[in-house]
């Protein structure tokens, strides 16, 4: 199998990939959320837990201008990126705090911080496009299409109510931060909308310096 990459920067919009989710604490529509659950036992002592839906997303890139240049779809695989945007505040004992404590089972007081990426957003991404399907054989197939490794993903900054400083989760901080009931949870809330046979990848990247996307021509655009 041959796999060709390019280090590339880009603006795109983002799209559900399979099916849109709900952020649990704000209830928003969305294509992904990032959650900071903090939960204060006593006085001097608090656990915190990091949680993120684990659905890959799309993000839409071209087309809209120009009728005759087809939209290019590049998958995001939120385990395997970095998402940089300003969550909303949900304090102890507001809405969207309980409603986190019922979906994942936690007890006592806690706050929330909630980061949602919606479906139309404009967001920058940088990282190695890479198509699958190139050079594939007659039985590959080629769904699959382009795909971003190594991706920094930043959503500009915008009101949501209370809000904190812009929040940088690395590449698997839900899966590995140590709070495994914590993304237990997060797999149980959204196991009923994964589709069937869903999976992600993950290969590693090679160094270099970004190159800016120019406006795609073809519906697969050639890659160096």
């Amino acid at each position: 199998m041959n796999e060709v990459g390019s280090l590339v920067s880009f603006e795109a919009r983002a799209e559900a990939g399979f099916e849109q989710l709900r952020a649990p604490a704000s209830g928003q529509p969305c294509v992904h959320w990032r959650l900071r659950v903090v939960e204060h036992l006593t006085a001097r002592t608090e656990l915190v837990h990091e949680i993120a839906s684990p659905e890959s997303f799309d993000l839409v890139w071209g087309g809209d201008s120009t009728p005759r240049r087809v939209p290019v779809r590049i998958r995001i695989d939120p385990g395997m990126a970095r998402i940089e945007a300003t969550p909303s505040l949900h304090r102890a004992g507001t809405p969207g705090a309980l409603a986190v404590a019922q979906a994942f089972g936690f007890r006592g007081a806690l706050s929330v911080e909630e980061m949602v990426i919606r479906a139309g957003d404009v967001l920058s991404a940088d990282g190695v496009l890479q198509d699958p399907t190139f050079g594939a054989g007659p039985f590959r197939s080629a769904a699959q299409g382009l795909e971003l490794f190594e991706a920094t993903v930043r959503l500009p900054s915008r009101s949501l109510g209370p809000a904190l400083l812009p929040w940088a989760l690395g590449t698997a901080a839900a899966l590995l931060g140590g709070m495994g009931l914590a993304t237990w949870a997060a797999w149980r809330y959204h196991l009923a909308h994964l589709p069937p046979g869903a999976s992600a990848s993950r290969i590693d990247r090679p160094p270099g310096s970004f190159a800016r996307l120019a406006p795609p021509e073809f519906p697969r655009p050639g890659l160096p």
